[in-house]
């Protein structure tokens, strides 16, 4: 599994290898820097072309003006500009590329069932993630956003009702709440009167179930409530609600601008106290230091310290009144009168009003939350139920039915096997019309899917079981539906799946014709070697000597130090080859002007300074300069192949260019320019 995931990492960064490698490479060094980003969603600005309009022919292959700008701006990222000089240079690499899958498709690699195997596998990955990607995060996040511009007011009545309860008690809750409805429908109940006689949430009951203001993002197990006060109008009710606390009926009663989040500072002074608060107020309006009368009479030792700021807050964070007191606020600076709370009187001085953030930065801090939210799933659900509705969706009930009355209690264990007398010819439901899924293969998945039946035991009624199982079944065919429509309905997925099946084409047959060709063609290296032999010469180099001397005794050292000035390398080693734990000799060697030279006069003979090392001494002395001479193919043949693949390519190039004719528009072409 390894190896294919490594393998699918390769196709693509093969595909940007290809014009990277051809842009940086400098002489035999170069840089590559590969960034693999599968953005699913490519920004497309508005051009006056159209995507489909042809920029060139390639062979027998058309490449339309959106193919080229999908490519051109995700490989170019940040610089794709459109000018006339990144155009031209990306056009000619792009081209040299087109030639080379057009090879591939000549020659029919694309029709290897083991490629197109992968491919498939590559596609069933990405589209899965594509379609919850593009269908549900994107919509929850573009939903949220839109939803965080609006605070929203609404009362309710509330029945709770806990999540484990039996099935029977929430339906009884929610057939009260419905009665509930269909009076204040007909007008002969008024939301207010059924909230006082009917709502359990007793701590709002008195002032008409009103829950003051509320933003998004409700908490996990409320997206349906969430959902309801901000679509309904100002003024209307809800139908019945489920959230997991219970089912309620919402009265909206306002919507206004968000309220957004605020930095505020603020002195606290004890109750009763309202004329030292006046004074402080009036000392503030006067010119007095805030900071200052903080420090004299705040009694909230918590923040003081920190010149009585409070952490950034939005709505429902403090008493209403505080926090109304606080948003009134319009400026920097500006000041607030006292504001009586439960906590005593507060002057609230603004500190700062957060902008929102950008839509771009919303993403970011938010998509991980989003998908780990009860909505993800509510929202994974609506998109089922949309695909099933646009699709035809067809079910035959009764054979559900029929397959389940034959069932017993051994289904919920392991031993439990399909009866080989289900039909395949007999549907049991539809998608799209043509796709038609039987009996048997839904009893194969139920055999397959233990998990979902060893987890419950003869307790639950089966039929709930298979419903369940039916539903789980239904659910995953309807979402591989739709991911086979994905590039009929995303362009952008098209593009992404044929970058996907060229970047393997172009690994086959590069390595069919440079890659392998290189390593293999031991003649034709060896050539190639032999023809260019003035390239790969070793450089001028020196042999080294580092003198190693385990001694503090400064006139021991001074004795081995002008000794080894002396004389050769080998005199040294043999003088002192009884005495290993004294003079230590390591031999190396460096290329002229290599930063792993000592910096020393370039001839033979020469010492380094001595200069202090691990108990000891040490120095360096140039045992000898080895002109510079030409490479063996052995020594060279990293450099040599990579050099070969280069003037294999090239060739090969030439050859494609001669065999495939290529047009490019170029009216087509001046117009991508800017």
């Amino acid at each position: 599994m390894q190896k294919k995931s490594n393998k699918k990492v390769l196709y693509n960064t093969i595909f940007a290898f290809y014009f990277e490698f051809n842009k940086l490479k400098m002489s035999l060094l170069f840089k590559i820097q590969i960034v693999l980003t599968f953005s699913l969603c490519i920004l497309i600005t508005g051009y006056a072309q159209k995507a489909e309009d042809i920029l060139m022919k390639v062979g027998s292959t058309d490449v339309t003006v959106g193919e080229f700008r999908y490519i051109y701006e995700k490989n170019n990222g940040a610089n794709a500009n459109y000018s006339e000089a990144s155009i031209n240079e990306y056009l000619d690499l792009y081209t040299k590329f087109k030639l080379k899958v057009e090879k591939a498709k000549q020659i029919k690699l694309d029709t290897i069932e083991a490629l197109k195997v992968e491919l498939d596998g590559y596609r069933m990955q990405l589209a899965g993630s594509y379609l919850i990607d593009k269908e549900v995060t994107e919509f929850l996040l573009k939903e949220l956003y839109e939803r965080m511009k609006y605070d929203v007011e609404f009362s309710h009545i509330f029945v709770p009702v806990a999540e484990n309860a039996p099935n029977q008690t929430k339906q009884d809750a929610m057939q009260k709440l419905k009665d509930i409805k269909n009076k204040i429908s007909s007008g002969t109940l008024t939301f207010e009167n059924a909230v006082s006689t009917w709502s359990d949430d007793r701590a709002t009951a008195a002032n008409g179930g009103s829950m003051g203001y509320f933003t998004a993002k409700l908490p996990s197990g409320f997206y349906e409530l969430e959902s309801a006060i901000y679509k309904i109008p100002v003024g209307s009710v809800s139908d019945v609600i489920h959230t997991k606390i219970g089912f309620h009926l919402v009265k909206v009663t306002n919507k206004r601008p968000s309220r957004g989040l605020i930095e505020v500072a603020h002195i606290l002074i004890e109750t009763p106290g309202v004329e030292k608060a006046e004074n402080i107020y009036n000392q503030l309006k006067n010119g007095s230091k805030f900071e200052d009368l903080l420090a004299l009479h705040s009694i909230d030792k918590t923040y003081s310290g920190a010149g009585g700021k409070l952490p950034v807050f939005g709505i429902n964070t403090y008493d209403v009144k505080f926090e109304d007191a606080a948003f009134a606020l319009i400026n920097p600076g500006d000041i607030s009168k006292p504001v009586l709370t439960n906590s005593g009187w507060h002057i609230i001085k603004l500190i700062n009003r957060l902008k929102p953030d950008t839509y771009e930065v919303f993403v970011k801090r938010m998509k991980s939350q989003i998908n780990k939210d009860e909505r993800f799933n509510a929202a994974k659900f609506k998109l089922i139920e949309d695909i099933k509705k646009a699709s035809g969706y067809k079910a035959d009930l009764k054979e559900l039915s029929a397959f389940t009355s034959t069932l017993t209690d051994e289904f919920y264990s392991y031993k439990w096997t399909p009866d080989s007398t289900l039909r395949s010819d007999k549907m049991l439901f539809s998608i799209g019309g043509n796709t038609r899924y039987s009996i048997k293969e839904f009893a194969d998945y139920c055999k397959k899917n233990s998990k979902t039946r060893l987890k419950y035991d003869n307790t639950k009624p089966l039929n709930e079981t298979v419903n369940e199982l039916f539903t789980d079944y239904v659910n995953q065919k309807a979402l591989e539906y739709e991911e086979k429509n994905l590039p009929v309905k995303y362009p952008d997925f098209k593009s992404l799946m044929r970058e996907y099946e060229e970047g393997i084409l172009l690994f086959e047959i590069t390595r069919m014709h440079v890659w392998d060709k290189a390593n293999q063609d031991t003649s034709g290296l060896k050539l190639f070697f032999q023809n260019h032999q003035k390239s790969y010469n070793w450089p001028e180099r020196a042999t080294l000597a580092t003198i190693n001397i385990k001694s503090v005794d400064k006139s021991e050292i001074e004795k081995i130090y002008d000794f080894a000035n002396k004389n050769d390398i080998q005199a040294i080693q043999k003088k002192y080859s009884d005495k290993p734990e004294l003079v230590k000799i390591i031999e190396s060697s460096c290329e002229k002007q290599s930063k792993d030279c000592p910096n020393l006069p370039w001839q033979k003979g020469v010492l380094s300074p001595l200069e202090m090392a691990d108990n000891g001494y040490k120095f360096v002395k140039i045992i000898e300069i080895i002109p510079s001479k030409p490479k063996s193919l052995s020594d060279a043949r990293g450099y040599a192949v990579a050099d070969y693949q280069d003037y294999l390519e090239k060739e090969w190039i030439k050859q494609l260019t001669k065999e495939f004719k290529v047009a490019t528009k170029q009216d087509v072409l001046k117009k991508l320019k800017k």
